[in-house]
Formats: structure tokens, sequence, C-alpha cells
């Protein structure tokens, strides 16, 4: 029986929860696409799911369950062959739609009684998505911004946190004064306040409004930032070098989402995808700085991260050798894991500069109350042109 409760718990994602039957509504990305390769197989976890990832030798990306129907070992130690995969206890092999078709020692009528779950999957620009809900999918929610053949795309390693998803979702424009003291000043900058104008719910989901430079913070529902910087003349930009990620100077516009997606209740994934808006040799350029700065990768960092939960160094002790970008890394880490793998919201106390929160809130609620009572949910549109995002002047001088 659902419970006034459960509207409220958007934290909880497994396959039996409220929470988790709405985002198994959506199309979710699962994985990074250039980590599953022809003829591999990987094991993934998401959802509180495990489940096993593969790509046939053609290159077409595949869904399946965990474990073989045969004695249960895990599926992804297996082989791919064609566009199935075999299991490597006892040989079952199973095609794309989770059908076993083939039983070594067994009599082919066996194979035809046996099956297990399988999932809609496609690749789209850099990650696999997936949908892991029932009945037909959605029509795919495609990202015009990313598409354009005049620009770099480039996807960023996956960053995995020990803490519930909802703990970066619910991260805010106001806390960079305070969060990035320590590397706006190195970088030169001079921390402020923050003034949060509004916060609007849109066709694509929310839009937050801050008073630096026209800036905007997007919300695609359910699970993505979405930041579009339009370079020198698009807002403040802290001096600096890779303020604002690997490879990326801020002299040319970027789109960016930013997936933030439940591993389990108390470990995320973000996946990050950029489009840079650049071509020719200032293209190489950028592809050449992205790739030196990807290769150092997170860990020595979120090491470092935990020194300073643990109170073994502060903040202020981080090497000055670290870039702007990594510095950023590093506190907000400390900040969103340092609010516990499950953030106690009941002992919250929100004020002004917390608009964006309430309203994400107020959302799941209203979704998850009317997912629960068998109530129309609101059928959210990305938008197809960008301008339509733009806050309007009248809520930009807005006031309190």
């Amino acid at each position: 029986m659902t419970t006034e409760l459960d509207y409220t718990d958007y934290v909880h994602t497994g396959p039996d929860t409220l929470a988790g039957r709405y985002l198994r509504r959506f199309w979710l990305p699962v994985y990074r696409s250039q980590d599953v390769l022809p003829g591999r197989a990987v094991p993934i976890e998401i959802l509180n799911e495990k489940l096993t990832l593969y790509r046939g030798e053609d290159g077409e990306p595949h869904l399946v369950a965990w474990r073989c129907a045969h004695r249960g070992t895990q599926l992804s130690t297996g082989w791919v062959e064609g566009d199935a995969i075999r299991c490597r206890y006892h040989g079952w092999k199973y095609g794309p739609s989770g059908q076993c078709i083939e039983q070594p020692g067994e009599s082919d009528s066996f194979a035809a009684k046996v099956s297990i779950e399988s999932y809609p999957v496609c690749d789209y620009i850099g990650l696999v998505y997936a949908y892991l809900g029932e009945g037909e999918p959605p029509e795919f929610p495609r990202m015009p911004a990313f598409e354009g053949e005049q620009g770099v795309l480039s996807v960023g390693l996956p960053e995995i946190w020990p803490c519930n998803y909802y703990n970066r979702m619910d991260n805010d424009p106001a806390h960079p004064p305070f969060t990035h003291r320590v590397s706006t000043l190195r970088a030169g900058g001079t921390p402020r306040p923050v003034k949060i104008l509004a916060a609007e719910e849109t066709d694509y989901g929310f839009r937050v409004a801050v008073d630096r430079g026209r800036y905007y913070n997007h919300r695609f529902w359910p699970v993505i930032l979405y930041h579009r910087n339009e370079g020198p003349r698009g807002g403040e930009q802290p001096k600096g070098k890779n303020t604002a990620g690997p490879g990326y100077d801020g002299t040319a516009r970027r789109d960016r989402n930013l997936y933030y997606m439940p591993v389990n209740d108390e470990k995320m994934v973000c996946f990050t995808v950029d489009f840079v808006h650049v071509t020719g040799e200032a293209a190489e350029r950028y592809k050449e700085r992205r790739q030196e700065e990807l290769a150092q990768g997170f860990e020595h960092l979120e090491e470092m991260a935990e020194e300073i939960l643990a109170g073994r160094m502060t903040i202020e002790d981080m090497p000055t050798s670290l870039t702007t970008y990594q510095t950023f890394r590093i506190e907000d880490y400390v900040t969103i894991v340092g609010q516990g793998r499950i953030a106690d919201r009941n002992a919250e106390h929100l004020g002004r500069i917390d608009k964006q929160n309430i309203l994400s809130r107020q959302i799941w609620v209203r979704e998850l109350k009317a997912l629960a009572e068998g109530r129309p949910l609101k059928e959210w549109q990305i938008p197809w042109d960008a301008s339509e995002m733009m806050v309007p002047e009248s809520v930009m001088i807005g006031t309190d």
C-alpha cells in the first residue's frame, strides 16, 4: 500500500520503489559507449539492478539479465557470438531478446521454454541509453544541441561517488562562493554571494535564474543538468586555467549535459557529455588538451577529497599544482559526499536561496503521487531550439 511518505521518497530507486518505477519510465544513460567494445560484455549496476551489457560483433549494444537462467552464474563472464551471448558455465546461449537459443546437451524444445529479461538500448551522443520500464518505451529524447557537425562531441570519464544520486541532483547555483572559495581565489577571482532570482517549472524540467551575468541553471527532467556557456561574452568565467572542464578554455560556446544516475541507493555515477563549437585547428587543440587531462583520471582527486573528509588535511592544503577544474571537483566532492551516503533532508532548514531545491522536490512529490494514484504524468519535452530556454527579462530583474 502506498503511503504519503512514499511520495517524498525520491531517493530509493529499486524496481519495487515508487521513485524507481517512475525513473524506469524514461530513457536513461547506463554506460559510456566507448567502454563496451564489439564482441565484449560488461557487468553494470544501475537503479539498484545488476544487468549484463554487451555489444554484438556488428557493434549493436544489447542489455539482458545479470544471471544465466540455468545455474545463475554471472552472464557477463561468458562471451559474445554474433549478436548473442553464451554463458561460460554450461554454454547456454541467449539472443538479444533474452530468448535462450541453444543449450548444449539438451533438446531444442527445452531452449524454447527459457528466456531472461532484456531491455531496449541504443547508442546516442556517446552514451548507451536503456529503457528499463514495462511495455513499449516512449519516443527517444534527442538532444539537438549535441548533434551538430560544426564542433567536437566529447564524453568525459564516468564519475562514481559514494553517495545517493539525489545528493548531486540537489546541488544548486548558490554554493560556488563558499564551496569553491579556494579555487576561485587561486584563479584570481573574488568570491561573492549569488542571489537566486527565480525558479520556474518548464516543459523540459525547470530553470533557475541567478544574478551573475544572466546565468541560468537548466534541468532536463528527471536526471540531467544542462548548461550552455556562450564563450567570453556568455556570462562570468573565472580567471585561470581549465576552470570548466578538461580541455575547455571558455573561449567558445559549449553545450554540456551532466547525467546524475543512481547506481544503487548509496552510490551514483555522473556521465558528462560536451559539445564544443570549435572547428579546424581550434578543434584539434581542444581534443589534444582534453585527452591529456582525461588521461590523468579522477582517482587521485577523490583520494584527496576523502583525506579532507577524514580531517587529515583541509581544502586549503590542496596542492597549488592542481588545475582550477580539479580543485572544483574536490570541493564539490567534499560538500556533496560530506552530506552522507543518503542525506537526512528532514533535518534541513531551507531558505530563500533554496528555490531550486524546493521546486524540484515539489515536482517529485506531484509526479510520484500521480503515479501511485494512476493519474496522468507530465510529458516532458526537450526544446529543439535552445532559445526557448531563455529566462524572460521580467524574471531576471525580479525580486524576492
